[in-house]
């Protein structure tokens, strides 16, 4: 096994590092067959491994704080919120992470910059937050602080001197709960997005767009997707579809896929990824999915799709969701959850209308207790 982290035990980051890759795979595999015991599924698949399990994450928030007189810049103590590791390698997100911290600290020191204290409201760097592309290796650093009071500029120069920093923005979050990247945000140099690359299919990302974690295993997941729709054809509803990430992986399996999102971020850099791709057959709306889903079973709309999407947050899908999916007439729904337990809860609702045909599970994020599962439904005849 490779050397563990030195922070390992202390950081909140990870959990199971010191466990063999291929004992943490059995352990998910085993907890996600007992959350799912109740329900009968007719093929169960093995969890699907990461192809990397180091410097896998593409997106972190480390929080800066000081202990005593130093600056400190890194992740919440386990078991102590308001302590934070003061990180000298991160393994899960990018090797010379350190290389980062220590310019923000030096820029600080230099100019007498506080850290912002969440119990006191006082002082004024929140966050060192960073986006990184695997396939292109890209960053994007955003510097997250309570005013404009002091001015990132000098910190700026000095960041955007490290190779690959393609953009850096500054994020001005007055509120007072512990939200990273909030309020107003501005682009002080570089590109306004980074770039990955999924599967042959390029995605723009900036500082606010979801997009998952793991772009290694991201691959895996919607290769995976695709399989399972390949012959579902017609129209799919991609349903919180983000900036498009799965939307444009499934798009040659049908002759139209419309994406529905919330944020209009999402919606405008989805557009933009299917043009940068030339996919045509693709609609994106801003609505709130819930509600679009509600207007389409009412409006009987929904019957024109063959296939529903699901890939909601990680508090999973309201009641009034799962009923419009139940209502809606449409044969083949795929469920994408980052929580298990809430996707359990869903699924009693669900099963009234659908059978669990597979159950796949992906591990996105090794080291630690969460595991992605696809799930895949098909209208029952009863």
């Amino acid at each position: 096994m490779k050397e563990l982290c030195k922070h390992f035990g202390i950081c909140g980051g990870c959990d199971f590092q010191d466990v063999k890759y291929e004992e943490q795979l059995k352990a998910k595999e085993a907890r996600l067959k007992n959350i799912f015991s109740a329900f009968t599924i007719t093929n169960f698949e093995s969890i699907a491994p990461s192809p990397e399990i180091f410097y896998y994450r593409n997106k972190m928030e480390y929080a800066v704080n000081n202990d005593r007189e130093n600056i400190v810049i890194g992740l919440r103590q386990k078991k102590r919120f308001y302590r934070i590791v003061d990180l000298e390698e991160c393994r899960i997100f990018l090797d010379g992470v350190k290389d980062i911290f220590a310019v923000f600290k030096d820029w600080m020191k230099a100019n007498g910059i506080e850290p912002y204290q969440l119990k006191r409201h006082t002082g004024n760097i929140r966050y060192a937050a960073m986006r990184h592309s695997k396939y292109y290796n890209e960053l994007m650093i955003i510097i997250v602080m309570a005013s404009e009071e002091d001015s990132p500029s000098a910190l700026v120069d000095r960041l955007k001197s490290i190779k690959a920093v393609r953009s850096i923005y500054l994020c001005v979050n007055s509120g007072l709960s512990d939200v990273s990247i909030a309020g107003k945000t501005r682009l002080m140099h570089g590109e306004s997005h980074i770039r990955e690359r999924i599967n042959n299919i390029d995605y723009l990302i900036g500082p606010g767009s979801f997009f998952q974690t793991n772009p290694y295993c991201c691959g895996e997941l919607y290769s995976i997707i695709k399989d399972q729709v390949k012959h579902n054809g017609r129209q799919a509803l991609d349903m919180c579809c983000g900036a498009g990430g799965i939307t444009l992986q499934v798009a040659d399996n049908f002759d139209k896929v419309v994406g529905v999102d919330i944020s209009a971020q999402n919606i405008e850099d989805a557009i933009t990824n299917a043009k940068i791709n030339k996919i045509e057959n693709l609609e994106f709306i801003c609505d709130d999915a819930q509600n679009f889903l509600l207007n389409s079973v009412a409006l009987k709309s929904a019957q024109a799709f063959s296939t529903i999407i699901l890939d909601p947050p990680r508090a999973g899908l309201s009641k009034k969701a799962r009923e419009a999916v139940c209502s809606s007439g449409v044969e083949n729904v795929v469920y994408v959850s980052c929580n298990p337990v809430n996707l359990a809860e869903d699924l009693k609702t669900l099963t009234a209308a659908y059978n669990i045909e597979k159950m796949i599970p992906v591990d996105m994020f090794p080291h630690t207790r969460h595991v992605e599962v696809v799930a895949i439904l098909k209208r029952s005849r009863v």
